[in-house]
């Protein structure tokens, strides 16, 4: 009975057998179908991933440095594998990572790239496949920061003092990029400012063509600065130019005096500028001694400025041309008019008498100067006065009494004219007689 069983078993299972293979591999077909339907193989694309450069002493370690040429250390990466592992991948999770110990002789790195997660189910291809490098000894210099400004400040002001609070910079990198190093600027923009300025400022490299230099090839210390300007006030004032001395005899300074320039614009803190109303300057070279013609000369007002206060143009070395007139002197009498002369402070209980002018209806005198300043006298203009006060206390005396004196007169001549002698007048007193008396 067991065999029958076992036959009937056998008959079955091998009854249609081709067709019931076929059964199976049908169905393994549908479930592969079905599966892949439902989680089907898919790709992700993730752009500018960030090569991590590893071991780099074993070329650092030798005196050299290494630059990454064309953008080669930035890949595109297309991950593919099946949509349900590719859902949990994010861009933090993508490694694409270069070793310098497998350096080639072209100098190029492959890149591996590989997945935080899922790994080994996933299929990575990239843009690129090797990183690019530029091998270079490296070369270490020091250079002076050039501090300076851009821009303009407020309307009346201008820029004084410009300090930086570290003046040298250490540069190392590629000989190649280091050789082309001109100079280094740390620039702060003061446009628009009229109070100082405090700010840190990037420096920046330049090549002797004033062209920017920037790779990240090259190291530097620091890569800031802090940057102090100070921002004055100006104002324009005029120049006081005085000669000294005496020309020679026969000659007289003219008074004309040219400078060039006549006005000088400065700068300084408002406090300051608001007491300067002028600049005095008497110089050495400003002599006219024993000059019978005109002196020209050049004088470097710089030492004349009031303290705290500079040139607001900073391109001005303080230089100026001056012009002094030397002319001959000529002599002119004037005749003045008798009525253009009087007592000053008259003592009373007298009458006065100018003796000199009794019967004369003028009184000449002689001056000297220019030819323009003699000139342009006008005797109707001229007053001769005889200050009784004075006089009295010049001759000691306490009161008046009746009497013949001799006092100066004093002429209302301009500076530029000289009196050749001086003149008196006799004054007479006479005392007043009442009419009682009488």
């Amino acid at each position: 009975m067991k065999n029958n069983w076992m036959k009937k078993a056998v008959g079955i299972i091998t009854n249609n057998l081709g067709l019931k293979l076929l059964a199976v591999i049908i169905s393994c077909g549908l479930w592969f179908v079905i599966n892949n339907i439902t989680d089907p193989p898919d790709k992700k694309q993730f752009n500018n991933i960030e090569v991590n450069i590893i071991n780099t002493d074993m070329v650092t370690s030798e005196g050299k440095v290494y630059e990454v040429l064309d953008g080669t250390n930035f890949v595109n990466v297309t991950v593919v594998g099946k949509t349900s592992v590719l859902d949990k991948i994010s861009r933090d999770d993508i490694q694409a990572v270069a070793d310098m110990s497998e350096l080639t002789f072209m100098n190029t790195v492959g890149i591996q790239v590989s997945s935080a997660r899922n790994n080994s189910e996933l299929e990575f291809r990239t843009n690129i496949e090797n990183v690019k490098l530029s091998i270079e000894d490296i070369e270490r210099i020091q250079m002076i920061i050039n501090t300076s400004t851009s821009g303009e400040p407020a309307e009346g002001y201008v820029v004084g003092n410009v300090n930086t609070s570290q003046n040298i910079v250490r540069l190392s990198g590629p000989e190649s990029l280091i050789g082309q190093i001109d100079h280094v600027d740390a620039i702060a923009n003061i446009d628009g400012y009229s109070s100082d300025i405090n700010t840190n400022v990037e420096l920046k490299l330049y090549d002797a063509n004033g062209n920017e230099i920037r790779s990240n090839a090259i190291k530097m210390n620091i890569s800031t600065v802090n940057v102090s300007v100070t921002i004055l006030a100006t104002k324009e004032v005029p120049l006081n130019i005085t000669a000294t001395d005496e020309p020679a005899q026969g000659s007289v300074a003219s008074g004309h005096i040219i400078c060039n320039p006549s006005t000088v614009v400065l700068a300084g803190r408002k406090s300051v500028l608001d007491s300067v109303t002028k600049i005095n300057v008497t110089d050495p070279a400003l002599s006219i001694e024993g000059r019978t013609e005109d002196l020209v000369t050049v004088v470097n007002i710089k030492k004349y400025l009031p303290t705290g206060t500079q040139f607001a143009d900073s391109s001005f070395n303080g230089n100026v041309n001056v012009t002094i007139g030397i002319e001959p002197i000529v002599e002119r009498e004037l005749q003045i008019p008798k009525r253009n002369f009087a007592l000053g402070n008259k003592p009373s209980g007298f009458t006065t008498t100018i003796l000199e002018l009794d019967e004369e209806n003028s009184f000449t005198i002689k001056i000297s100067g220019t030819q323009e300043a003699v000139n342009a006298i006008d005797p109707n203009d001229v007053i001769g006065v005889v200050d009784m006060n004075s006089l009295l206390s010049g001759l000691g005396l306490e009161q008046w009494t009746a009497g013949g004196y001799m006092g100066e007169i004093i002429f209302n001549l301009p500076e530029s004219v000289t009196l050749e002698e001086r003149y008196q007048f006799t004054i007479v007193l006479e005392e007043v007689i009442a009419e009682d008396q009488q």
